[in-house]
């Protein structure tokens, strides 16, 4: 899909992986230890620039490729309730569920927000595809509520894009496909499950959708870096030696988790054999996207020169044989990088930029810096 002619005058912006939950604030006033996103003011400059002077009469798109929202860091408050009917970490997904969470960003992100209406005031064009953080957004009412929420002037200029987007030989594709871990059965995204007495329709969640919710959300209320450090199994191998007892409570409470997970509350969901060795193994190492990409133009049937993901957080260019370009757009959120080629922590604001030039798109990795402000907050 495409819009609008071809020319010098077109490009196409490509951004993942922003995670914005209910906001830096919860209602009563405490700090959210959920909350990942710090960068609302640049992403409203970031698309004011490319929808303004300039740019105001280009043919602009922008691409949101997976985990731009993130109802999975929605937890209830203690006067709230959650899809249970209780306090506990929701790990079912209803409709109804879905579209408070959404609801709730909305409200916790009205810059960020706004920026989003504005530019499709201007003219220019979204495309949603979704991610493994927000896949709820496939729910009918979940995407109403999005809808009437940016208010496009015309329809056609918002679209929700469910599968791979793919246009001018570029494939755009969020990542979370690739990992047993992550992936969704897309033939069978809701499943009727038995709720308290009552059937009812929820969303088909894979296994590390569930460890979000019901595992690593409860380690973030008291160390809510975990999820913003890589490599990960780094990160294992220091909490060892710095803090053991940490390390071992909660690696034993993982294993019950998965065991509860596979066995007790869904068995049937994980029942294969082959599905819980490869969730297992993924536990251990993940697979590199880079190694996807690598398979992906090696396929024969593959026609594209340029691969965009997301999904991992980590912003890499890479150039395979015949000029074939993997990009990967990286995250605006902090990062706390343990690998020596990239060592301390820092916030990356990368985004891929489409231009077209004598009519073929070319693609490269972006880091947006902004304008300069006196202050900014320390996230």
């Amino acid at each position: 899909m495409q819009s609008g002619a071809r020319g010098m005058n077109k490009l196409k912006l490509v951004i993942s992986d922003f995670h914005l939950s209910r906001g830096k604030w919860l209602p009563d006033g405490r700090r959210n230890p959920l909350e990942d996103f710090h960068q609302d003011e640049k992403l409203k400059e970031l698309l004011e620039h490319y929808s303004t002077g300039h740019f105001a009469d280009a043919d602009v798109e922008l691409i949101i490729n997976g985990d731009f929202l993130d109802p999975l860091a929605v937890i209830p408050l203690p006067d709230e309730k959650s899809s249970h009917g209780g306090n506990e970490f929701p790990i079912e997904i209803e409709e109804l569920a879905a579209v408070k969470q959404y609801k709730k960003i909305i409200q916790g992100h009205p810059v960020s927000i706004q920026a989003l209406k504005d530019f499709l005031q201007r003219g220019k064009r979204i495309v949603y595809r979704w991610g493994n953080h927000d896949a709820s957004v496939l729910w009918p009412e979940v995407q109403q509520l999005i809808r009437e929420t940016l208010a496009p002037p015309s329809p056609e200029q918002f679209e929700f894009q469910i599968k791979p987007y793919i246009f001018d030989r570029i494939c755009i594709d969020h990542g979370h496909q690739y990992e047993a871990l992550n992936h969704f059965d897309e033939e069978n995204i809701f499943i009727e499950r038995k709720i308290r007495g009552t059937t009812k329709k929820i969303l088909n969640l894979p296994f590390g959708s569930f460890f979000v919710m019901g595992f690593l959300n409860r380690i973030k209320l008291k160390r809510s870096y975990i999820s913003q450090v890589y490599p990960f199994r780094v990160y294992l191998r220091i909490a060892l030696f710095l803090e053991p007892l940490f390390f071992i409570i909660n690696g034993f409470r993982s294993a019950w988790f998965f065991i509860k997970m596979r066995f007790i509350t869904h068995p049937m969901r994980f029942a294969r054999f082959k599905k819980t060795l490869l969730l297992i193994a993924e536990a251990f190492h993940r697979p590199s996207l880079e190694e996807v990409a690598e398979n992906f133009f090696a396929d024969p049937n593959s026609n594209f020169d340029t691969l965009i993901m997301g999904h991992n957080h980590q912003a890499a260019v890479r150039v395979f044989p015949g000029g074939k370009e993997y990009i990967n757009t990286g995250t605006w959120t902090p990062i706390t990088s343990l690998d020596m080629s990239t060592l301390g922590h820092r916030v990356l604001r990368t985004y891929a930029l489409i231009e077209y030039k004598e009519g073929k798109a070319r693609a490269t990795l972006k880091i947006w810096h902004g304008k300069p402000q006196i202050t900014d907050d320390f996230a």
